[in-house]
């Protein structure tokens, strides 16, 4: 299972045994066709979850041979087909490459985030940025702060795009890449609602570039090798989780003794050290 790291491959492949298995099934039992179908999507759902797949898989896996029937009895025009995959691809497009869906911040949160904001002007980036609804919110409660966002999903990005420039918020900027090509160290506050896929990397990029006293919030993941500074519940109707990583203060350097030895330079005193 190693080798089949991409989630598609996972899927196809419990897709592909359970449909062998009520195939085989059904020539034993022969019964009514959609019982069959509910049966192999239930088996391939089950399959796909030992496999490792997200929850979000679950109804995927359990409705798509019934979707597949029903389309071909439908007798569809072929390039509705292809208007499907590319839409499909244009909005999940970090699905297959990131392992990350997408995943839209409900207002709840918006006004959870608003009243995390530290006081004054801040820099804040929300790594995956979708719609652009978070920051646009927060873009006209904050009209002396800066609001940056990263997608890399290109319909998404597209309409987060225009829904910026209709607003005409000029605190506000959208680019189009990816969030491992940005340089952390420039924000303020960083924003994430990704996945558990990419958390233990997106760890890895905070603690070489976060700058000290800065503020990480994820939505509902946890980074793997840091313990929370705080956890905000949300009263929403998913619980959502808002977990916040204060980066540690800068070490200070403690000046050299002057008693004319010779010395390497100074050691740094007041780091903190161990997880957070």
């Amino acid at each position: 299972m190693n080798r089949l790291r991409h989630p598609v491959l996972r899927a196809l492949l419990a897709q592909l045994i359970a449909l062998s298995a009520i195939q085989f099934a059904a020539t034993l039992l022969p019964g009514n066709i959609w019982i069959i179908l509910l049966c192999q999507g239930a088996l391939a759902a089950i399959l796909g979850r030992l496999f490792g797949l997200a929850n979000w898989w679950l109804p995927l896996n359990l409705l798509l041979p019934l979707a597949v029937v029903l389309m071909l009895a439908a007798a569809l025009p072929p390039w509705l087909y292809l208007l499907g995959f590319v839409l499909l691809w244009l909005v999940q497009w970090n699905s297959a490459a990131e392992r990350v869906p997408l995943y839209l911040s409900n207002r709840p949160t918006w006004q959870a985030l608003d009243a995390l904001l530290p006081q004054g002007p801040v820099r804040m980036i929300d790594l995956g940025s979708g719609l652009a609804g978070t920051l646009l919110y927060l873009a006209r409660r904050h009209p002396e702060s800066h609001f940056i966002g990263v997608e890399s999903a290109p319909l998404p990005f597209a309409l987060g795009w225009l829904r910026g420039k209709l607003a005409g918020s000029p605190n506000l900027q959208l680019h189009y890449g990816s969030i491992w090509d940005v340089d952390l160290s420039e924000y303020d506050v960083i924003y994430a609602f990704l996945s558990p896929a990419p958390m233990a990397r997106l760890e890895q990029k905070l603690s070489s570039e976060q700058h000290p006293g800065s503020l990480f919030i994820s939505n509902s993941f946890p980074l793997p090798n840091m313990a929370a500074d705080r956890i905000e519940t949300l009263s929403d109707r998913r619980q959502t989780r808002l977990y916040l990583f204060t980066a540690p203060p800068a070490p200070v350097l403690a000046p050299a003794p002057d008693n004319g030895a010779p010395h390497d330079g100074g050691h740094f005193v007041g780091a903190r050290s161990g997880k957070r």
